[in-house]
């Protein structure tokens, strides 16, 4: 793309940059989702090659965001080239400015190939908050990579979403010892055991071992932090740590689509595919309309969703849903801010509602569909803020409603009408709102979830995706 046709940065990402570029390379990007992260690392990247021609970029990413977040903003933001390993395999020899690659992939190459891209290049972990757990493979896979590049850069927009202490492994992999070189020294040192009004003191270089680390554990005891170590803490952290939080990025679009492609289940894509072929044939060799033909490629769009009606009508559960899992991917980042989730099928509401009582509790949730007892009431409870989520179906909450209390909404199931897509995206963006509106969709790949999203965002013709499926 000509250099003169790419937008200007946001001036909250102009002060990203910058703030990276004065800390030789190195920080944190802690940027509310839909601020525009992805964008500022590129341009990082685009200012730190002027002076080193022959430097690469790395990107460690959940699978979701390589392709719809990463690829798609390289290509619209940037000249430069890019490789995506999860699609190709890791190349023998990188000739593009970018690597994409997963963190799975990652875990399980940890090879010299990887170790020669990185090393002495940009190496950008996005969603850092994967390195919560200072135990975890994750956490110890690109802990091991840590001195190998010449720039360093994490990105979340909920970095420590539990607690303080998920900042440690993040902190260790942009320098050592900022907070502690030793996981257990950092936590005695901030932290201490707590149940109720009881606090039990551990003293520095004290040993516990994890048997009586269980049984301290399981009898309610948690790691708690004063409000004086929590300063110490965060005084300790924020000189590598450029926050943007959404309220104060004045400068931001009305509006923000974001795509998070989901990969099938192996037995997800052997169901999608004996179906897709079985519904083609079907359609090809009888006389009937673009309609007909969407209704029947309905039945593909459950699979995508987790599910999939038999012969007797009834809703058999596949047993694995990537999406379920996205949505708490993105559930987690978004932090304690509200929330719509649209869906289109009932096994999709009532997966989502059981999903978020298991994490949140009961109360964490209201819905608007067609079994839901009492409208009202669950209008005004969300936006009275009593509940965090909305789970609702466009057909039933798309028309008339106003929720400005809340500026996310996520789509994890899609139907063909451009008119309902369109009215429930604006259910929060309307007068009264303050905040720019992010719109996360759930896109299952090589499906026709593309084909679905494709046709709204063109506001194309739905008798286009019936005939593209065909053909």
């Amino acid at each position: 793309m000509p250099v003169e046709t790419i937008p200007a940065l946001f001036e909250h990402q102009e002060r990203a940059v910058d703030f990276i570029l004065k800390h030789n390379g190195i920080g944190a990007l802690y940027m509310d989702m839909g601020t525009g992260k992805t964008r500022a690392a590129i341009e990082t990247f685009s200012r730190l090659r002027k002076d080193n021609p022959e430097l690469k970029m790395v990107v460690i990413a959940p699978l979701s965001l390589l392709a719809s977040a990463w690829g798609e903003d390289i290509v619209k933001f940037s000249d430069f080239t890019y490789y995506n390993a999860h699609d190709d395999g890791l190349p023998k020899q990188l000739k593009e400015d970018i690597l994409l690659i997963n963190f799975e992939a990652v875990i399980q190459k940890k090879n010299a190939a990887i170790i020669s891209f990185i090393k002495n290049n940009l190496l950008v972990i996005d969603e850092s908050s994967k390195l919560k757990n200072h135990s975890a493979k994750t956490t110890k896979t690109v802990l091991s990579f840590k001195d190998l590049p010449k720039y360093k850069v994490i990105m979340s927009g909920t970095p420590a979403p539990n607690s303080p202490l998920e900042y440690w492994g993040q902190m260790e992999f942009l320098r050592d010892w900022t907070l502690h070189k030793s996981f257990f020294a950092f936590r005695n040192s901030y932290f201490h055991l707590q149940r109720g009004n009881q606090i039990m003191n551990l003293q520095q270089g004290q040993i516990v071992s994890r048997k009586m680390m269980r049984e301290i554990m399981t009898k309610g005891w948690q790691y708690e932090i004063t409000p004086i170590n929590l300063k110490k803490l965060m005084e300790r952290i924020n000189p590598l740590i450029f926050w943007a939080k959404k309220e104060d990025c004045l400068t931001l679009p009305e509006q923000v689509d974001e795509i998070r492609t989901v990969e099938l289940s192996v037995n997800q894509k052997r169901i999608y595919k004996e179906m897709k072929n079985d519904l083609i044939t079907e359609i090809k060799n009888t006389p009937i309309t673009a309609q007909v033909a969407l209704a029947k490629l309905m039945k593909l769009r459950e699979i995508t969703s987790g599910f999939a009606i038999n012969t007797s009508g009834q809703e058999m559960d596949i047993g694995e849903s990537p999406k379920i899992d996205e949505l708490n991917e993105v559930i987690d980042e978004a932090g304690n801010q509200q929330q719509i989730i649209w869906a289109c099928f009932k096994w999709d509401i009532n997966k989502i509602c059981s999903t978020l009582q298991d994490r949140f509790g009961e109360g964490c949730y209201r819905t608007l569909y067609s079994a839901t007892k009492d409208h009202q009431a669950s209008i005004n409870e969300f936006k009275g803020g009593e509940a965090r989520f909305l789970v609702a179906n466009p057909h039933s909450a798309a028309h008339g409603l106003t929720f400005t209390n809340c500026s996310l909404e996520t789509f994890f199931s899609l139907d063909y009408s451009y008119e309902y897509y369109v009215q429930a995206k604006a259910r929060i963006h309307r007068a009264g709102q303050t905040k720019s509106c992010t719109y996360v969709h759930l896109v299952a790949k090589d499906t026709i979830d593309e084909q679905i999203l494709k046709c709204l965002r063109e506001k194309g013709d739905v008798n286009q995706i019936a005939y593209e499926m065909m053909r």
